[in-house]
This record gives C-alpha cells, structure tokens and sequence, in this order.
C-alpha cells in the first residue's frame, strides 16, 4: 500500500540509527566493529507483545546490538521470533536501501578494506559530467556488501553530496 504524502511538512530533520537484520549477531558485530573501527556500546535483547504489535507482527525476540559511529548509530538486529527469511534485492529494485559511510580518501580506505578481504561490486568511480550529475564531479563513490547481502557504499563527497553541519 502506498504512504499518503503528507500534506504539509513534518520536520523530521536528524537520523538516529540505521536497523540491519543480520543472520548472525556475533559475526555482524566483528564486521562492523571491524569495518568502522569502533566498538559496540550494548549489546541486549527486546521483544514481548508490545514490540510485536509496534511492527505489525504477532510475536517478536530480537537481539541486537548497536554500533555508534560520529553522526548515527547502526543497529544490528538478529531476529529470533519470527523466524527470519533472507531478503535478496537489486540496487535498483524499488524499496532497497544501503548505508554510506563518508570517508576523506577513497583510494586509500578502498586499498585497506581490499586488503581486509572485503570483496567490491566494481572498482571505485569519480563522478564526471559523462555520469550525469550537473555538480559534484569529483565525488568518490564504490559499494559493497556486508556479510548478509546488505548494500554498502563508501564516499568521498564533494559538491551537493557533501553533508552540512
């Protein structure tokens, strides 16, 4: 069913976290712990009748654990209840979504994270005007998957995809 567009604006203007349902909390933590340099600052489990009815489900246990970066947090979510299914989509199949980590020298992280292991889509872009943005030539841009199929990508922004404030 599709969302009715609000009338008038709402003001949502600050993101907290970004939720990942992984198959395997303990291997999903080395990774992103590992991928982001930080460490995981809870690690706990939720569920009952009322979380299950906040998300339209009958019955919710969830594990998880959250992973605080500068600007958001990344929360790793293993459900036990209801059993999960594995999700598999395309970049460009409508309702997928990834999560961009910002960094200043794309070449350099790119060598690392190669190094670490990490398997790429392609190798790294800039944008240029044969792309198609009308500004931010320039920007750095490659994407990867974590352990389960979530969409990642890494950044060097310049331009209009350069974060303010």
């Amino acid at each position: 069913m599709m969302q009715k567009v609000p009338s008038k604006p709402i003001g949502l203007r600050r993101a907290n976290h970004a939720g990942i349902v992984v198959s395997d909390l303990e291997a999903s933590i080395r990774f992103y712990e590992a991928l982001t340099g930080t460490k995981i600052t809870n690690k706990d489990a939720i569920g009952g009748p009322r979380m299950a009815s906040v998300q339209g489900l009958d019955k919710v246990l969830i594990r998880y654990a959250n992973v605080p970066l500068d600007n958001i947090n990344i929360d790793l979510l293993q459900y036990e209840e209801p059993a999960p299914k594995k999700a598999s989509y395309a970049s460009n199949e409508i309702g997928a979504m990834h999560l961009c980590f910002e960094v200043d020298d794309l070449q350099a992280i790119y060598r690392r994270m190669r190094e670490a292991g990490i398997t790429f889509q392609g190798e790294p872009i800039v944008f240029e005007a044969s792309d198609g943005p009308r500004d931010g030539i320039g920007t750095a841009v490659a994407y990867f998957d974590d352990p389960d199929g979530t969409h990642l990508e890494i950044i060097a922004p310049a331009g209009p995809f350069t974060r303010k404030g």
